[in-house]
């Protein structure tokens, strides 16, 4: 191949290129989805209202077990989110297992409570925490996969496991703090289920949502 050739097919490939803006570290992108994620839960839960036994329950062991986990689970799924934006996650391949391990004792400690408490299917409010937990989780959801289109993963089922585990686990939180009802089916019917379902619908649009 000649010289005029080469250049021409070197011209013709680089011809629909643009340039393109590098990503900032994954810690300082996610800095901002957290300050917004935290404060935005929490105002949502001051304006839907906080359950009256909410001091007492600071003295309760499930209760912060359950919501330290989720918090830590709502962290570290944001972080492993944002080094998954990059291609090769900068070499932090291992950095998704931290909140698939904490997500699968939560899931464990969730089937032993229902084991121990009985699964009775409690009646469908759709008045009640699922309208909560929408309006908790949409815009937490809305920010993360937004901050996630933004990068170019080579893993877009990971990637939306990992952004809805951030979301909806702070969505659970807040749930958790408005809703006086403790049982175990309770939890998972209102507070667990919607953002599995979420998940689901992300997860079959993942390659379409989350494409180079």
């Amino acid at each position: 191949m000649s010289n005029t050739n080469m250049d021409a097919f070197i011209d013709n490939l680089a011809e629909g290129l643009t340039p393109c803006k590098r990503l900032a570290h994954p810690l300082r992108r996610a800095l901002p989805w957290v300050i917004l994620a935290l404060v935005y839960t929490a105002g949502a839960a001051q304006f839907i209202g906080l359950r009256p036994d909410l001091a007492q329950k600071f003295a309760d062991p499930v209760f912060l077990f359950e919501t330290g986990l989720m918090l830590a689970v709502s962290l570290s799924a944001f972080m492993a989110s944002c080094w998954l934006c990059v291609p090769d996650m900068r070499g932090a391949k291992w950095i998704v297992a931290t909140p698939v391990t904490m997500l699968a004792v939560f899931v464990f400690w969730t089937v032993l409570r229902l084991y121990a408490e009985g699964f009775e299917i409690p009646a469908l409010q759709w008045d009640h925490c699922l309208s909560d937990g929408a309006l908790m989780g949409f815009v937490p959801a809305a920010a993360v996969i937004f901050l996630g289109r933004a990068g170019a993963t080579t893993r877009p089922c990971m990637m939306a496991l990992m952004n809805v585990a951030a979301a909806g686990a702070l969505g659970y939180i807040g749930l958790r703090f408005t809703c006086a009802l403790d049982t175990a089916a309770h939890s998972a019917l209102y507070h667990l289920l919607p953002f599995v379902v979420m998940g689901a619908v992300l997860g079959a649009g993942a390659r379409r949502v989350f494409r180079w």
